[in-house]
């Protein structure tokens, strides 16, 4: 068998949708009083490019019609916020659009794929031209100024219009963070993160048992307990404690392979000092304290996690024909990564930043996209053709040389890319330095600033991405003459 192709099957389980994990972290669970909102989409295909890019504000309304789900449109009010997104190429600019701020801080990540009992979709079945992954980001992040309002706003769309699919978003502002899913067609529930702890999930229900009387922290449907108990899909639950999971969430022979482990990874990775629960069953803790508060670069580094140093029987990536039947964290088909950092007490045009890694996390690097700098035209272009050109090709070339021989390629380029990072952040630390200090000043000449800032760090990428894959591919020449020497005479 291909090595590659190999590879591929062992991160394509019988789960056929797209699959992500999510990073959630409250402002005092960090390094530096940011929230943090993180989480890969890892599509069906290796060819399926994003793009990266910031709608205007618009004062007049519109219809969004999706570009994916006809049969959903949506009346947009007017006075629309600017926003940005990560769109699939072949969206129309409006589709899939995954995560983004809009202009007033607002972070939004769309989504993390879940899936309801057959139980619940008995009783409140899916509905086909409900909304759906494809829309949320598109027709809430330009409507709402906080967290809040936004899981308001889409918990009411989906109790009058109803949901395709099961789906977790993630909404934050400098102030909180939210968690919200759905449960069959009409029913959601929301959680707050504590400010103190995080919150990680894997393709599968996460959120437990809540207090429905605890306005402050939790938000459903209204009248959910009651529907969940008279359905017959959580009997015994009360008016106010209620476990979502039980009533709403899968839970299979597929989720224990597919999705226990990552969860278990994660929090063994941030809070080591805790004893290890079990990683064969979905009831591992909703929020934890991390044993040291969260940086972007161990964020970052958590989502290029493939369970390196648990042996061949998890890691898919140490031999050409996987032994795992484990679902790692990073896997090739990834379309982006991103990680936004949501602070307070900053000019708007950098008081929030959105970290984005384009293709397989674990080969890739995050690159910093303040919210308000402009964005390279390498970023807003692309096809599922390769090509010389966009920024998500650029990426996914040298990803696909390396796959060849993993074992022997990756090291060399995530050692170069850790490099490059560690000098990136230095440069921001005086840059942000510098920029206050201009700001103060001429506000102009700061934006331009930010965007020679933006500029450089996508140059710096591009070259060190360029000259790794001449790297890989001449030694990738050498072996194969080595191979084929002897073949023709």
């Amino acid at each position: 068998m291909n090595r590659l192709l190999a590879l591929l099957l062992a991160c394509c389980c019988a789960l056929s949708a797209g699959a992500c994990t999510t990073i959630i972290a409250g402002k005092n669970a960090t390094d530096n009083g940011a929230v943090l909102v993180a989480r890969t989409e890892d599509g069906r295909l290796g060819n399926h490019p994003v793009y990266y890019l910031r709608h205007p504000a618009r004062q007049q309304g519109y219809v969004f019609v999706s570009a994916r789900n006809p049969r959903f449109s949506y009346p947009m009010p007017d006075h629309l916020l600017s926003y940005s997104g990560m769109p699939d190429f072949d969206g129309q600019n409006r589709s899939y659009e995954e995560a983004g701020f809009n202009s007033v801080g607002v972070a939004m990540s769309a989504t993390e794929t879940i899936y309801s009992s057959a139980r619940a979709l008995h009783v409140d079945p899916y509905v086909p031209g409900g909304v759906s992954e494809s829309e949320v980001t598109s027709i809430v992040l330009p409507q709402i100024r906080s967290a809040r309002a936004g899981v308001v706003l889409l918990g009411q769309i989906i109790q009058t219009r109803g949901a395709t699919e099961g789906m977790g978003i993630a909404l934050a502002d400098k102030h909180e963070a939210w968690y919200l899913e759905n449960g069959g067609g009409h029913q959601w529930v929301a959680v707050r993160i504590p400010d103190d702890a995080y919150f990680v999930s894997a393709n599968q229900g996460r959120i437990h048992q809540v207090d429905l009387g605890d306005q402050q922290n939790v938000m459903a449907a209204p009248g959910i307990a009651g529907f969940a108990r008279d359905s017959g899909l959580l009997p015994q639950s009360s008016d106010t404690r209620f476990d979502f999971f039980r009533a709403f969430s899968k839970d299979s022979a597929d989720d224990a392979s597919y999705n226990y482990r990552r969860v278990w990874t994660l929090q063994q990775l941030f809070t080591p000092s805790r004893p290890s629960h079990s990683d064969v069953d979905g009831d591992a803790p909703m929020f934890l304290r991390p044993d040291r508060a969260l940086s972007v670069s161990a964020v970052e580094s958590a989502l290029q996690n493939h369970y390196q140093g648990q042996g061949d029987q998890y890691d898919p990536y140490l031999s050409p024909v996987p032994l795992t039947r484990y679902r790692p964290i990073s896997v090739f088909r990834a379309q982006e990564a991103h990680v936004q950092m949501v602070r307070d007490h900053l000019p708007a045009p950098i008081a929030n930043i959105e970290y984005i890694e384009l293709g397989m996390t674990a080969l890739g690097i995050y690159v910093p996209f303040y919210q308000g700098a402009a964005i390279p035209a390498a970023y807003q272009t692309g096809g599922a053709s390769a090509d010389n050109v966009s920024a998500w090709w650029r990426f996914r070339k040298l990803q696909v040389l390396v796959m060849q021989n993993y074992p022997k390629y990756a090291p060399q380029v995530q050692a170069a890319y850790a490099r490059l990072n560690q000098q990136i952040e230095l440069r921001q630390q005086a840059f942000e330095a510098a920029y206050l200090r201009e700001y103060a000043r001429s506000p102009r000449r700061a934006q331009q600033m930010l965007d020679g800032f933006t500029r450089q760090t996508v140059e710096q990428v591009f070259a060190l991405t360029d000259q790794l894959s001449n790297a890989v591919m001449s030694q990738l020449a050498v072996d194969t003459s080595v191979i084929w020497q002897y073949a023709g005479g």
